[in-house]
């Protein structure tokens, strides 16, 4: 098939990748940009002298409780604290972001996960709602009946009750997770609790508390501060994403940034370019982002465009995943479950058997109960039924050897076949890799000069060594503790360490732990407090 393009899209000036996960922050807060004598010297000690930092002429702020990263799993610690009794003068959230969510809504909107789009989670994984009740899919439910649409109203109730034996399990749409985020932000005052900067580094200090050295921006201006807290909460999210080793070689040799993605950068000329010329795409992946990928390419199909998929997987799957003779549906080479892992690792019998188990252990846990899968539904299951029978979507056996630039600016793949000693070649307009995330913690300069300063203890996944609390015991503090959630943590003893209620999990044990040791100003939270706190959030009303 020819696309009638015969010319390169656009050239990049070097085809590095931008990685979409930190590329804003590098905007924001531009490495080459920060003073090189910044931190201090004194810095490089494990333990930093605060009558050394109060002499830096760097202004000084003191908090009880603090958190990096400022996204989803702040936000949920934090919001957590303010409903626990904690005052808002007393925490502090340091991230790069204004909005909580706004590095995962860019990070699913470039995946093609629009606002309309379901997410992977479900109706009780409510990150503005520690109580979970009630549930985003009650709440359509009643927003339906008041707005006069009730049949849709029966129809989220309907997949409430049958779910998922008789039909897809319920899942919100993303627009209504990030509206919720942002009353709840408004409701417990996050804009006096955030503070926008790149934090630069972390230490224990010598009173028993941890300080951060950050860099905030004031107009075209850097400003250097210290925040120093009693509680330190880690929450920094996913480190950067995977690009397969053939496709970052093709993207620094030809300076390409426009034919070869992935599929969490901005790609949006790709469906642009196939809707208008048609074409030939192919995919890299097994997961969800794919499973959107595929989904996107065959809603563009339905305006005539004619396009093709290619999608190479390295070998076939001969049968799925098993847990004491329970596996997953196998369809067309895809591993599928409902959510990426089973219901029972967030609160049944497999969160139990995780907990209890030793490092070794959970690893082969985590990959027969999740490793690299789709959602169950049932519209991208006949998408790809469809596009086998109709021939569009075809599957491609074998290893990526490499690949070539042709002269119309096209990219060919040399692929190296089961059993073949030649070389297939199979030349599209585009290469999109949706093989996930890169979670090494060493590539995130914060987590590698922590690991190597504290030597920390990583777990047999290389995730950060954290206790059944999920602290960090490695860095504990006379007066002060520390914690860290969420992907970093991954291989510890909760397998969904990086969904919204794993997040929510994590804080409630942080949170419970901190008041164990005498944190101040938590209560406890017996059933008279969550009752009236509830009834606040229900309200509106301030915490």
């Amino acid at each position: 098939m020819t696309s009638g393009f015969d010319t390169k899209l656009r050239h990049g000036p070097d085809g590095a990748l931008r990685d979409p996960i930190t590329d804003v922050d590098e905007k924001r807060f531009p490495t080459v940009e920060l003073d090189p004598n910044f931190p201090p010297p004194h810095f490089s000690n494990r333990v930093v002298d605060v009558g050394d930092i109060e002499q830096d002429s760097v202004p000084i702020e003191k908090v009880t409780y603090l958190t990096i990263g400022g996204g989803v799993g702040s936000f949920i610690w934090v919001d957590n604290l303010v409903i626990r009794g904690a005052p808002q003068t007393d925490i502090a959230s340091v991230g790069m972001e204004e909005s909580p969510y706004g590095r995962c809504k860019r990070l699913l909107e470039q995946s093609q996960i629009s606002a309309y789009e379901r997410l992977r989670s479900d109706s009780g994984s409510t990150p503005d709602n520690i109580w979970g009740w009630p549930g985003y899919a009650a709440r359509e439910i009643l927003e339906d009946i008041s707005n006069g649409r009730l049949r849709h109203a029966l129809k989220v109730a309907g997949k409430i009750i049958s779910e998922p034996l008789l039909i897809d399990s319920y899942t919100p749409n993303s627009g209504r997770v990030y509206d919720s985020l942002d009353r709840e932000a408004q409701r417990i005052g996050w804009g006096k609790i955030a503070r926008i900067g790149r934090v630069c580094a972390i230490r224990t200090t010598n009173d028993g508390r941890y300080v951060a050295a950050y860099a905030a921006r004031a107009g075209g201006e850097y400003q250097y501060r210290y925040i120093i807290g009693q509680y330190l909460h880690l929450a920094v999210g996913h480190i950067t994403v995977r690009l397969l080793p053939y496709l970052r070689k093709y993207r620094e040799n030809e300076h390409e940034l426009e034919r070869v993605v992935n599929v969490y950068e901005e790609h949006s000329h790709i469906y642009d370019y196939l809707k208008d010329h048609g074409g030939t795409v192919a995919v890299r992946g097994r997961g969800i982002a794919c499973a959107h990928i595929i989904q996107r390419i065959s809603e563009v199909r339905q305006h005539g465009a004619d396009i093709e998929v290619r999608h190479l997987m390295r070998k076939p799957l001969k049968a799925p995943s098993d847990f004491l003779g329970n596996s997953r549906l196998l369809e067309h080479n895809w591993e599928i479950q409902p959510y990426s892992f089973p219901k029972a690792a967030w609160g049944g019998d497999l969160r139990y058997m995780m907990e209890y188990s030793d490092d070794i252990v959970r690893a082969d846990f985590l990959q027969r109960w999740g490793g690299t899968t789709s959602s169950d539904r049932r519209d991208r299951r006949r998408i790809i039924a469809e596009g086998l029978n109709q021939g569009w979507y075809q599957i491609v056996y074998g290893s990526l050897s490499d690949m070539r630039e042709e002269d119309n600016g096209r990219v060919t793949l040399l692929v190296r076949r089961p059993g073949e000693s030649q070389l297939a070649d199979y030349t599209v307009d585009f290469v999109i890799d949706a093989t996930g995330v890169d979670d090494d913690l060493h590539r995130s300069p914060l987590l590698k000069d922590l690991i190597e300063t504290y030597d920390l203890p990583l777990n047999t996944m290389q995730g950060l060594l954290v206790s059944q609390c999920f602290e960090l015991q490695a860095i504990r503090q006379s007066k002060g503790r520390a914690y860290a959630v969420g992907a970093p943590t991954l291989g510890s003893y909760f397998a969904p360490v990086d969904s919204f209620l794993g997040l929510q999990y994590a804080a409630q044990l942080a949170i419970e732990d901190m008041r164990s040791a005498g944190a101040p100003n938590i209560e406890i939270f017996d059933f008279y407090r969550s009752a009236s706190r509830w009834l606040r959030w229900a309200r509106g009303a301030s915490p």
